[in-house]
């Protein structure tokens, strides 16, 4: 049997009455959703990325910047399809984008979901070819408890307390970071209204240092803020997004991160959204998604 190629395979003459006639382009337009990749296993528990990478021809070799999404959920179990359409419009963008899997609570106790994001990065640096990555730009980007792990990973870099690689060997550069509404210091989050408890040891910070009253671990409380970490050495640039009503993760968190890190001489944008409160769809609006777009864009481009 002739194995045709396209262009040599002949069109269908047949053209029964009625029939309507298209000629729309047949070019890559979607990106591809890759499910369910392990990207390791840690304490008897697979971890998961769901891969998202921007369409092309598969003849094509393509090395598009990377950017590892972190979803929030309390750090409880994560619902990882849960921005899937928001972060498939970024990938269109020409983006690669995994979406990180992290022990959860109560099994994952601090500093497991740093560590698991560090990982997966690690995986996915790993297999660039595979998922046509550019291993030299990628970035952090979560929401919630996926934000606090993404700019911990970003604050505390090479630290090998913060990693379970061999940092010697495998060293991460993140190269830019997006906060939306993440908590950052434990310690100060009854400080402003909220209707959330944060501090018994069933709340979620209680369960993340290990089912505990966090006023009774300060060590765990010290080590586990974002603002220890910000000092004189090189950062990526941050975007922070946060709503003014946000009813679970006060305000003030992200002003905190947002005013240390200008004291501190780095790079950072910080957007107030008004009348807007926690995991609102405001932050993935065309509006809100294109201030991430150029911030990403600007700090990912080749050169920097």
């Amino acid at each position: 049997m002739k194995q045709y190629s396209f262009d040599e395979f002949p069109s269908s003459p047949l053209a029964p009455e009625g029939m309507k006639t298209l000629n729309e382009p047949m070019s890559p337009f979607y990106p591809q959703v890759i499910q369910n990749v392990c990207y390791a296993v840690k304490d008897g528990q697979a971890l998961h990325l769901t891969i998202i990478v921007p369409a092309h021809e598969e003849t094509e070799t393509k090395h598009y910047p990377l950017i590892m999404y972190t979803q929030g959920s309390a750090f409880k179990r994560q619902n990882l399809t849960r921005h899937l359409v928001p972060l498939i419009e970024v990938a269109k963008h020409g983006y690669v984008v995994a979406i990180v899997e992290y022990r959860p609570t109560p099994t994952g106790i601090f500093p497991a979901q740093i560590k698991d994001l560090k990982t997966a990065t690690r995986y996915m640096l790993n297999h660039a070819f595979e998922y046509s990555v550019d291993p030299y730009r990628y970035a952090c980007f979560g929401d919630s408890s996926g934000a606090y792990a993404s700019v911990m990973a970003c604050v505390t870099g090479n630290m090998q307390e913060f990693s379970d690689e061999d940092v010697r060997f495998s060293p991460l550069h993140y190269r830019a970071c997006v906060d939306f509404y993440g908590p950052i210091d434990f310690s100060r989050m009854q400080e402003f209204p909220t209707n959330h408890d944060h501090e018994s040891e069933k709340s979620p910070t209680g369960l993340l240092f290990g089912g505990v009253n966090i006023r009774t671990v300060p060590d765990l409380l010290e080590k586990s803020s974002a603002l220890n970490y910000i000092d004189s050495k090189k950062l990526p640039p941050f975007l922070i997004m946060h709503g003014k009503k946000d009813r679970m993760v006060p305000f003030s968190q992200s002003v905190m991160l947002y005013e240390k890190l200008r004291q501190t001489d780095h790079c950072a944008d910080f957007y107030a959204l008004e009348n807007c409160d926690h995991g609102s769809d405001a932050f993935f609006t065309p509006y809100s998604l294109t201030i991430a777009l150029n911030f990403l864009s600007k700090n990912l481009k080749k050169g920097n």
